[in-house]
């Protein structure tokens, strides 16, 4: 089952893709979406939403988690709030059958690895999963990865008849 993490800025959107087989985990890719600066914010909300509904068909994503800003934070973005949104909206309609809207702590409970070991990850320590290519100081990359393998390990109900 294919998963995608999200990790929204107010200028990008940065996602990783995976896909479990066998209990393993492994990525499919990583990117991000840059926000054109020259379109209204109606448009980019639009244009972040088409992209992600794009990559979602393209993968068949079943999975997904967004990375929210925790609570606490001082310098919450208005503009990240509207994306974040515009991509839950999203989410409901599409092809992922179970997301999360998470904080790290609900991250780290999904991965089951401790809270600082993930934000040691987030900070540039490659401890956690170690591949290569990842700079140690690219946050939203390394945020939208660890949403990823969260979001793998959700449980899905398959129903039978």
């Amino acid at each position: 089952m294919r998963s995608i993490g999200i990790r929204v800025s107010p200028s990008e959107v940065n996602y990783c893709i995976t896909e479990k087989t066998d209990g393993e985990v492994s990525i499919l890719g990583y990117d991000k979406i840059i926000i054109p600066k020259a379109l209204d914010v109606p448009s980019q909300l639009a244009y972040v939403r088409t992209n992600l509904n794009s990559i979602f068909t393209e993968f068949e994503i079943i999975k997904a988690g967004i990375r929210v800003h925790e609570g606490n934070t001082m310098n919450l973005s208005i503009e990240r709030i509207y994306l974040e949104g515009v991509i839950q909206e999203l989410l409901a309609d599409c092809t992922v059958h179970k997301y999360f809207l998470g904080k790290l702590s609900s991250i780290a409970k999904l991965i089951e690895e401790p809270l600082a070991k993930v934000k040691d990850y987030i900070e540039g320590d490659d401890t956690l999963f170690p591949f290569e290519g990842v700079t140690k100081s690219a946050k939203g990359t390394r945020e939208s990865i660890i949403t990823a393998f969260a979001a793998a390990e959700l449980e899905i109900e398959v129903l039978s008849q």
